[in-house]
């Protein structure tokens, strides 16, 4: 007598042959290798993020006027060294008409958050480089992720040269710091290359036949409004860039009014127009303020819809956004009352890192709808 089957077990089970020809995973043994390579390019990714936003908060992004892609990885090793570091920080607009009475000590401060950031992301693309390296020549990578993955690569490198141009305008005497726009494309690129880092790490930490299987459960119509929510998302990540990059978090401090208006009657005042948009501080914040309540309601509308989904899986992520989403909406209104102090502005920062990876993890449950195993 055959054997009694359990609820919902699947009648017909792909053979081997079959598992290796639809999927791309690799084994179990390669693909744990794979995933912790990833995670430390995650965790590395996340940390840089987070000491951008502090080296952008304390002022310290020009401290280094130079891109030395090889030797700047020396600090200055002596007193005659920081003297010449200082001096030429000296010769930028940010010194001669923000920092002129800032101290070598001060000046060290500065530099090595600066430093920091660089050196950290020169550890990310030696861990991406060496790591996919050994990877490829022990045949641990998937049939198809090497591209993917070699393209992150690429991506890590124009984030480089994005770093620079952004530190390079501040350097030619427009404008004090840098072109906020600049410091927005440098972040969102950083958190376009976070999100398919992590999108990675999912798939990899699936089972590949499962992942193939759901496929055919898959809504097209949840996927689409998913990608317009992530269009928000990094839409949103941008223009707080821009509020970062003029400090525009630090003025018209209440809410929900500013400066006791629904809306500032200076939100057009700068010539020529369009530099309203990034350089203006009324509009700057209003904008990320307006977009922060669209996307508070797109979240809680997606969430409303998930709350009865037959994937657990997919609620579970709903409940994870939305929970991020309230946190991050609640922070952003602390800090605008508290004239966007250091600590409250880094944590902001943090959350909405939390948030886009939270949003990535719905994305996926919903991309690869894997059904909840059912106990006996």
């Amino acid at each position: 007598m055959s054997r009694n089957r359990k609820l919902f077990e699947e009648i017909v089970e792909p053979s081997n042959s079959t598992q290796g020809s639809l999927t791309d995973n690799a084994s179990d043994g390669e693909t744990s290798w794979l995933v912790i390579w990833l995670w430390i390019l995650l965790g590395s990714l996340i940390s840089l993020i987070l000491v951008g936003g502090w080296t952008r908060l304390t002022d310290s992004g020009l401290s280094i006027i130079e891109w030395k892609p090889i030797t700047g990885i020396i600090p200055p090793l002596n007193a005659e060294g920081w003297i010449v570091e200082f001096k030429k920080y000296k010769s930028i607009p940010e010194f001669k008409l923000v920092n002129f009475a800032i101290t070598l000590e001060e000046f060290k401060f500065i530099y090595w958050w600066e430093w920091g950031h660089r050196q950290l992301a020169r550890f990310i693309g030696i861990v991406w480089f060496v790591g996919l390296l050994v990877l490829w020549l022990k045949n641990k990578v998937p049939e198809k992720w090497t591209s993917y993955f070699f393209g992150v690569g690429l991506l890590g490198a124009l984030q480089a040269f994005l770093g620079w141009w952004m530190v390079s305008s501040g350097l030619d005497g427009q404008v004090v710091d840098v072109f906020s726009y600049r410091l927005a494309i440098h972040l969102t690129m950083a958190f376009i290359i976070l999100a398919l880092i992590f999108w990675a790490i999912l798939f990899h930490s699936e089972n590949a036949v499962k992942l193939f299987e759901s496929r055919r459960y898959r809504k097209q119509f949840s996927v689409n409004v998913l990608v317009a929510l992530g269009f928000l998302c990094y839409v949103q990540l941008a223009l707080g860039a821009l509020v970062a990059g003029i400090d525009a978090g630090r003025g018209y401090n209440d809410w929900p009014l500013m400066n006791g208006n629904w809306i500032p009657d200076d939100l057009f005042d700068y010539e020529p127009f369009m530099t309203n948009f990034f350089e203006n501080p009324g509009l700057v914040q209003f904008n990320h303020r307006i977009t922060a309540y669209l996307l508070f309601f797109a979240v809680f509308l997606v969430w409303w819809i998930n709350r009865r989904s037959p994937y657990y899986k997919i609620r579970k992520a709903s409940n994870y956004l939305m929970i991020i989403v309230l946190a991050q909406m609640l922070l952003g209104i602390i800090t605008v009352l508290y004239s966007a102090p250091l600590s409250l502005a880094s944590l902001h920062q943090f959350t909405a890192i939390l948030f886009i990876l939270a949003f990535i993890n719905l994305f996926f449950r919903t991309f690869y709808p894997v059904s909840q195993k059912i106990n006996p």
